[in-house]
């Protein structure tokens, strides 16, 4: 019986490809194409793929692409929107927080509902938060420009921002560090020095920064904390290292140093007090 039907629709796809076939079929090929169809529905899946193979391989290359054009929009799916009918809303935010600003510009535009799980999944907050999390540069940005606050865990007080914001922040962002970026390469920038007034013109080997301070460990055995507004005002002077201070850190409460005397001191941030020592390091 397949036989007999793959004759009969042999038949019919040569009318099919007929260039000289009107646009409607004809009564005749309606009743075979039913016939075929009645037979097909009736044949599990395995024997309708045999089915449709085997007839594939009987047509021409022009039927093959008629075929591939046919299909191609079918086999094709919009899991970002199918995703969310299935209370899958998480996993298409997920797969699309993995883009790149361009991609994700983008994505907003591909229909109504990419943009609106990008939206509801604050991607572009994601995307900020991510390149401050990795790039130096736009930590330091955050943290001086003091949008820092709407990111991560919002601070008491805070209230968090809608998409609307931080979709408008990204481009602002990108245009004060292409500003940077580019003063670097110009050198317009202005410098300023500090005289740090070392002994014998000893030299600074380390130094950390904020908004408020700069703390430096000299050669001459000190630590010296400077105004960071002034940059003439020496705040503090702390002593008590043997040798030069080769390095150091500091957060909101201690600083710790480490020096040529193979020592490691702690110091309270706001006295200058030394606090503790640690030796043989």
């Amino acid at each position: 019986m397949v036989d007999g039907v793959l004759l009969l629709l042999q038949y019919t796809t040569q009318i099919l490809y007929d260039p000289a076939r009107k646009k409607e079929p004809s009564p005749t090929f309606q009743t075979e194409r039913d016939t075929c169809l009645s037979y097909f529905s009736k044949w599990n899946e395995a024997n309708q793929v045999d089915f449709v193979e085997q007839l594939l391989s009987r047509m021409c290359h022009y039927q093959h692409g008629h075929i591939n054009a046919y299909l191609k929009p079918m086999l094709q799916r919009d899991f970002i929107t199918l995703l969310p009918t299935k209370g899958l809303d998480h996993v298409a935010e997920n797969i699309l927080s993995y883009l790149d600003a361009k991609s994700l510009c983008r994505a907003e535009r591909v229909c109504k509902e990419w943009s609106r799980v990008i939206s509801e999944g604050m991607l572009w907050k994601k995307l900020i938060e991510r390149n401050v999390r990795t790039d130096s540069l736009w930590r330091g940005l955050a943290e001086r420009k003091g949008w820092i606050k709407y990111l991560f865990i919002p601070r008491p007080g805070v209230t968090l921002r809608q998409h609307k914001f931080y979709r408008e922040l990204f481009p602002k962002i990108m245009k004060d560090i292409e500003a940077i970026e580019n003063n670097w390469r110009t050198g317009n920038h202005n410098l300023q020095r500090i005289n740090c007034r070392s002994e014998n013109s000893k030299g600074v080997y380390c130094l950390q920064y904020d908004d408020d301070k700069i703390v430096s460990g000299l050669r001459d055995n000190t630590i010296k904390i400077w105004s960071r507004s002034t940059l003439q005002c020496c705040m503090q002077i702390l002593t008590g290292h043997t040798g030069s201070v080769l390095c150091l850190q500091y957060d909101d409460k201690v600083i710790i140093s480490g020096s040529s005397d193979s020592t490691v001191r702690v110091w309270d941030v706001n006295t200058g007090e030394m606090v503790n020592t640690l030796i043989h390091h």
